[in-house]
């Protein structure tokens, strides 16, 4: 039997997971790098074609880990990620759960895809971003975003509850702030001046919920 959806949630739906504006607009940075208290702090560098890694605690990892377009040429193309630390975990992200919008460019890329210049990229500061913090809060915030993603596979009830319910896990929250750049046009093509990011500095702010605090010290910056 077919199912039948009420305008008003495909409407949320596809806002929730797809938000592409007629032309790449990002705020340009006029906010400096700050810490909290409480908050886990570094700073580092990255060359194009290469990732970054940084141990949060005993649980926890920050990456800026490479695009696929990246590990065939030096592209300065990267996503923030953060990924569980413990032997035997697989690759899983816990921040691509809980960031939308989910069929477009987020503040997760770094990098020139969906018309995005270099130079709108590096200028975007900070990026704010959330993730998960264990297995658990990332199998139920995966699920509840395949059932919003395809939702003609589930009843309105199932998917309007998913959708209510996306992103209420416990969560910590992240800023990353791209302090220095170099890019480059010299690869550009008459229908690709997008630019290349060649060198990027940047200072990140990770803060945890207050139970998964107590857990686990911050390493040293």
């Amino acid at each position: 039997m077919k199912k039948r959806w009420s305008f008003a949630f495909v409407c949320a739906a596809a806002i929730y997971v797809q938000t592409a504006p007629s032309a790449p607009q990002k705020p340009l940075n006029t906010n400096k790098p700050i810490c909290s208290a409480g908050a886990i702090c570094f700073s580092g560098e990255v060359l194009a074609g290469n990732g970054f890694h940084k141990d949060l605690n005993d649980e926890l990892a920050f990456d800026l880990q490479l695009e696929p377009d990246s590990l065939s040429y030096p592209a300065g193309e990267w996503m923030i990620a953060i990924h569980p630390r413990q032997t035997g975990s697989d690759s899983r992200d816990f921040a691509t759960v809980v960031n939308g919008p989910y069929r477009y460019h987020n503040s997760l890329m770094i990098d020139t895809s969906y018309g995005f210049t270099a130079e709108t990229e590096v200028s975007a500061s900070p990026r704010e971003f959330n993730f998960v913090t264990n297995c658990k809060g990332y199998s139920t915030e995966a699920k509840r975003l395949e059932i919003v993603l395809w939702p003609y596979n589930w009843t309105e009830e199932e998917a309007n509850k998913a959708l209510a319910d996306l992103g209420s896990s416990p969560l910590g929250t992240g800023r990353l702030w791209i302090t220095g750049s170099r890019i480059s046009h010299a690869n550009d093509t008459p229908d690709n001046k997008l630019g290349n990011i060649e060198w990027m500095r940047f200072t990140v702010e990770i803060r945890l919920p207050q139970q998964h605090r107590t857990k686990a010290k911050p390493v040293a910056r």
